[in-house]
C-alpha cells in the first residue's frame, strides 16, 4: 500500500472549493487501497509557505509526492518541488495536469521524477504499485519516468478513459478538503461537477490534451446520484457543470435535463456549450431542468477570423442564440478573444462592432481575453518560432493577472475584467494601434458587463 500526498501549489488565484481534478485522483488512489492526504495550497485560508507545506508532507510519511501544474502558474510549481527539497522532502515527486500532458518531459528537468500525461485516475494509482514493487514503471502507461543516465522515458499512452461511471465518484475524497482552507466551517462542496469529458471541436486556441477531442459521458443517474449525495453532505443548492462543451449530443442532454428536473430537490446549475449546438427548445429544456446560465464561446465576431481559428460556428448563429436566451430569461455568457496572430485591424473593428451589437443581448461578456499562445496549441505551434516566444512559460515572467474584487464597482470591474496582462506582453508583436483597438474591445466588455450588473443581472464572472 502506497501513501500519496497530493498538493495544489499556492498561485496568484484563489481556488474558492474544493479541486474536482484532486478529488477524482485521491477517490482513485484511496478505492485502490492506498493512503491519501492532500492540500489544496491554493485555498485562501490553506497554508502557502513552503516550510509549513514540507512539514506536513514529511508527518504523512509519503512514498510519493503529486503537484498539479497549469501553464500560467508552471513556475510556481517548478518552484515548489525545488522548496519541498530545500526543505528535506525526499519521497519522489510526480508532476500532473494540463501543463506536463503537454510537455511530458519538462517536469523531469525541473526537479520531479514522473510526469503523468493526460487523464491521471489509472495511471496515477498504477504508479504507486509501481513503486510498491508490483510491477515495473515501464509498464504504466502515459507516464514520463527517468530512465538509465536520467534520460526521460516516455511510456506508451494508455487512451482516453471510456466508462466515466466506473471511476471512483470524487465524493469518496471529499473529507480530505478541510473545509477551513475555503473559510467554511462545514464540508464544502466542488467547485462544479463533470458530466462529460472531452469536447469534438477543433478550436486553434486550444490543446485539450488532458480529457482530448473524443466526447465521452457519464450516466443521468450517476450525475443524480453525485448531485443529491452533494445535497444531502454540503447542502448543494447550485453548481456549474465543468464539462469542456456541455451541449453535445442532443438527445443525452435531453436525457439529463429530465432526470436532473425529477430530482426531489431542485437544484440550479450553470454550464459552457458550443453555440452551434444550442437551439431554443435546448434551451427551454436545459432552464426547466434548473440551468440558469450558459457560457458561449465565439472568441470573434469577424466572420474570416471564425473561419481560420476553426470555430465552426457563424456570427448569425450566435445572435441567434444570444436572442433566444434573453427571451427566454436565461442568463447567457458571450467569450470574446482579441489579438490573433493573423487579425488585422479591420477584423478588429468588426469584432468591436460585433461586441456592441451583441451587448444588449448578452447578459454579460468574459473577462479579459487576449489570446495566450498556449503549448500544445495550433497557435504556439505555428508561431512562436516566428514571433520568439518558444517556451514563454520558462524564459518570461509568469502572467499575473488582477484578482476579481469583492465589492463589484465600476473602477473593480474595470481592473479585472479590462487589464489584461497578455495584452502588455504582446507576444505577437501586434504594433501600437492594434493594441490600442484591442484595449478599446477590453474596455467596452467591461463596461457593458458592469452596467449589467449594476441593472441586476446575476450570474456573472
Amino acid at each position: 500500500m502506497a501513501r500519496v500526498f497530493l498538493l495544489n501549489p499556492a498561485t496568484a488565484e484563489p481556488i474558492r472549493a474544493p479541486l474536482l481534478a484532486f478529488a477524482y485522483l485521491a477517490a482513485a488512489l484511496r478505492r485502490a487501497g492506498h493512503e491519501v492526504a492532500l492540500l489544496d495550497a491554493s485555498a485562501p485560508f490553506a497554508p502557502k509557505a513552503p516550510e509549513a507545506i514540507a512539514e506536513r508532507i514529511r508527518a504523512f510519511k509519503p512514498t510519493l509526492v503529486g503537484i498539479h501544474a497549469k501553464t500560467l502558474f508552471v513556475q510556481d510549481s517548478y518552484a515548489l518541488a525545488a522548496a519541498l527539497r530545500t526543505h528535506g522532502l525526499t519521497a519522489p515527486l510526480v508532476c500532473g495536469g494540463p501543463h506536463p500532458t503537454v510537455v511530458p518531459r519538462e517536469p523531469l528537468a525541473h526537479g520531479f521524477d514522473f510526469a503523468v500525461v493526460g487523464e491521471g485516475e489509472e495511471t496515477l494509482t498504477e504508479l504507486a504499485e509501481a513503486l510498491d514493487g508490483l510491477h515495473p514503471l515501464s509498464s504504466v502507461r502515459s507516464l514520463v519516468w527517468r530512465g538509465p543516465e536520467g534520460v526521460p522515458v516516455v511510456n506508451p499512452a494508455r487512451g482516453l478513459l471510456s466508462d466515466l461511471d466506473a471511476l471512483a465518484s470524487p465524493l469518496d475524497a471529499l473529507k480530505l478538503f478541510d473545509p477551513a482552507w475555503y473559510g467554511a466551517s462545514h464540508p464544502v462542496s466542488p467547485a462544479g461537477i463533470l458530466s462529460s469529458r472531452g469536447c469534438p471541436a477543433a478550436c486553434t486556441f486550444c490543446s485539450n490534451n488532458v480529457t482530448g477531442r473524443v466526447f465521452r459521458h457519464r450516466s443521468p443517474g450517476a450525475i443524480c446520484d453525485e448531485i443529491s449525495r452533494l445535497q444531502e453532505t454540503t447542502g448543494l443548492a447550485s453548481f456549474s457543470f465543468f464539462d469542456d462543451s456541455f451541449a453535445v449530443g442532443r438527445q443525452r442532454v435531453e436525457t439529463l435535463c429530465a432526470a436532473l428536473e425529477a430530482l426531489p430537490q431542485r437544484v440550479l446549475w450553470s454550464c459552457t456549450a458550443h453555440p452551434a449546438h444550442l437551439h431554443r427548445d435546448l434551451l427551454m429544456r436545459m432552464q426547466r431542468a434548473g440551468c440558469t446560465s450558459v457560457d458561449i464561446g465565439m472568441e470573434s465576431g469577424d466572420p474570416e477570423m471564425l473561419l481560420r481559428i476553426g470555430k465552426g460556428v457563424t456570427v448569425e448563429r450566435v445572435l441567434q442564440v444570444l436572442r433566444d436566451a434573453q427571451e427566454i430569461g436565461l442568463h447567457c455568457m458571450l467569450n470574446l478573444m482579441f489579438g490573433w496572430p493573423d487579425e488585422t485591424d479591420q477584423e478588429l473593428r468588426t469584432t468591436l462592432a460585433f461586441l456592441q451589437e451583441a451587448a444588449p443581448l448578452a447578459a454579460s461578456f468574459n473577462a479579459r481575453g487576449v489570446l495566450v499562445p498556449y503549448p500544445g496549441t495550433e497557435v504556439y505551434e505555428r508561431h512562436h518560432a516566428q514571433f520568439g516566444f518558444t517556451e514563454w512559460w520558462l524564459r518570461e515572467p509568469p502572467l499575473r493577472y488582477e484578482p476579481f474584487p469583492e465589492q463589484w464597482s465600476l473602477e473593480g470591474v474595470r481592473r479585472a475584467y479590462a487589464t489584461d496582462a497578455a495584452l502588455a506582453r504582446n507576444f505577437f508583436r501586434h504594433p501600437p494601434a492594434t493594441l490600442a483597438l484591442i484595449q478599446r474591445g477590453l474596455d467596452l466588455k467591461a463596461e457593458f458587463t458592469y452596467s449589467k450588473i449594476a441593472t441586476g443581472c446575476y450570474g456573472f464572472s
